[in-house]
């Protein structure tokens, strides 16, 4: 599959124009310079932005990153490593310059470290959002990238259009081989009844995991150690991530695709637009998960954040894993893991189904255990127990508890089933909804775990009125 990089100084539009290419807001946009510090992968059809037919349904990936500052701190050197991955990585660079502001210092560095890039490499003047001001991208050609392209990612217009913009990228000769090389390789495939190469987003059985945490937990710092490399930036500044980043592995055969998020601050902290988007794909990485893993800092305990979090995971019906990281860090003895285990399901009552790991991403400790309670967990989230089975269990339960006696006073349960997996979702007939309570549910839900392997999973139920047993 094709790649390409965006590459370019702070605020020159590089995230604006990654967004329009594929239709969605995947990367933060802010008129902020260095929004972006990570790299953000897409898949996009290019056939979408295009009349060739030779383009027609073409997937490429594409890859937004952060702007190459080029000044002595840390945080920037940080970024500048991630766009020299997706350097690495891409096939073609698309070279993104603010038109309006004109050739810059750090523009010249950029080019002076594209050159040595032995790779197709496309100059944009972006920001010539109207005629009158394509000449200013004559100055560009100063820069020695070649032809510069008068471009808008904000506009429609010919020719500074994105599907003018997708021609030109295709007449790069460099181009057009690779995606003859595609183009034969997909045939073959074909006629081999061979898969064509795709995403891990698209493979069945993809194990999607959220890794959500308050800021500084080591959240970025255990994604890289997962994968084995700066994936995620990592940072002593609070909040160096802002985007929700996806990564996919395969692990034990199994393919995952993981969601480094944005740290949730306290709301107090929440003071200003980017700080609310960074939040807002936090949230929406918990939706498109199946599983949350809950970083928590062992030094620090559990604070209003993971309340909150919890609360959220809860709510949505997600899986969880609690993972206690920086153990490291902490002075133990034969009995520190209990009393962590007792403090962290005390305060996080939401998930007491979640289960415990201990770790440290700087040594690397039961790193790879997060992955396998993963595994384990989509496991349990796909189970079904057959309602012969469930309806033993619960006549076992009513021969030891009558609900009467628990606080449900007039209900009589005539049978139960299961109707959903992912999350396990289980009818209960009874005489009268009303008579059942959350407590009991709580009850009857603690008497299901302890027969079956639900370590990690949800649970929800629907109540029905009946007015006689099932005969199953």
């Amino acid at each position: 599959m094709l790649t390409i990089a965006l590459i370019g100084a702070p605020n020159t539009g590089k995230s604006t124009l990654f967004n329009k290419l594929i239709g969605g807001r995947r990367s933060i946009v802010e008129n902020i310079p260095g929004v972006t510090r990570d790299r953000i992968y897409a898949q996009v059809n290019l056939g979408r932005w295009s009349s060739n037919s030779k383009i027609k349904d073409l997937q490429i990936k594409i890859i937004d990153t952060g702007g190459l500052f080029f000044e002595a701190d840390t945080l920037f050197e940080g970024v500048q490593r991630q766009a020299e991955t997706a350097l690495k990585e891409a096939d073609l660079i698309l070279f993104v310059t603010d038109g309006k502001v004109g050739i810059t210092s750090v523009d010249r560095q950029i080019a002076k470290l594209l050159r040595r890039e032995e790779k197709p490499i496309f100059l944009l003047a972006n920001k010539l959002d109207s005629p009158e001001l394509e000449n200013l991208s004559a100055d560009f050609y100063n820069l020695g990238m070649g032809e510069p392209l008068a471009f808008s990612s904000l506009g429609n217009s010919f020719p500074r259009s994105i599907d003018n913009l997708i021609d030109k990228i295709y007449e790069k000769s460099s181009l057009k081989e690779q995606i003859t090389d595609q183009a034969l390789l997909d045939e073959e495939n074909e006629e081999n009844n061979e898969p064509k190469p795709a995403f891990l987003y698209q493979a069945e059985n993809l194990i999607k995991v959220a890794i959500l945490g308050k800021p500084n937990v080591g959240k970025s710092s255990l994604l890289n150690k997962l994968v084995g490399y700066e994936r995620s930036l990592v940072h002593d500044v609070a909040g160096t991530t802002r985007d929700a980043l996806d990564t996919e592995l395969i692990f034990e055969d199994k393919n995952f695709l993981l969601i480094d998020t944005a740290g949730l601050r306290r709301k107090s902290k929440i003071y200003d637009s980017l700080e609310r988007y960074s939040v807002d794909r936090s949230i929406k990485a918990l939706v498109r998960a199946d599983i949350a893993v809950l970083v928590i800092d062992a030094q620090e305990g559990v604070a209003n954040q993971e309340k909150k979090l919890a609360s959220l995971i809860q709510k949505r019906k997600k899986c969880c894993i609690i993972a206690l990281n920086k153990w490291d860090l902490i002075e133990k003895d034969n009995d520190s893991f209990k009393t962590y285990q007792d403090l962290i399901y005390q305060e996080l009552g939401f998930v007491g189904y979640a289960p415990l790991i201990i770790t440290s991403a700087f040594t690397g400790q039961r790193i790879e255990g997060i992955l396998e309670e993963c595994i384990k967990v989509n496991t349990n989230y796909q189970r079904r127990i057959s309602t012969g089975l469930l309806n033993n269990v619960l006549r076992e339960i009513a021969s030891i508890n009558d609900p009467a006696k628990s606080g449900a006073k007039g209900l009589k349960i005539y049978y139960m089933t299961q109707v959903e997996n992912k999350p396990p979702t289980f009818a209960l007939f009874v005489n009268d909804p009303k008579h059942i309570s959350e407590n009991y549910l709580r009850f009857l839900e603690k008497c299901l775990r302890k027969e079956f392997e639900f370590a990690g999973v949800p649970f929800d139920w629907v109540i029905k009125k009946s007015a006689q047993k099932s005969q199953s």
